[in-house]
């Protein structure tokens, strides 16, 4: 499954601080796995429903989330080094 979303874009890596959008607001976590070489179309999944996602974040909260790269805000990340 090498296929990937048309969404994934190169640009985080895992360790970056991000910031995440979701349905309460922005949350700011850690990029702690990239799934994008699992990732494959809706359309060869063969469902429309869950999805998977490209990035795994531990929240600064402490929750582990799964976001795809269009719920990344560009500001405010820090790379890894």
């Amino acid at each position: 499954m090498t296929a990937t979303r048309s969404n994934t874009q190169i640009g985080h890596k895992v360790g970056d601080k991000v910031q995440i959008r979701r349905e309460g607001g922005i949350s700011k976590g850690t990029l702690v796995e990239d799934f994008a070489d699992s990732l494959i179309p809706a359309e060869q999944l063969g469902r429309e429903w869950a999805q998977p996602h490209r990035w795994a974040v531990a929240l600064d909260t402490g929750v582990l989330v799964f976001a795809d790269d269009s719920d990344v805000v560009a500001g405010d990340a820090v790379r890894a080094q």
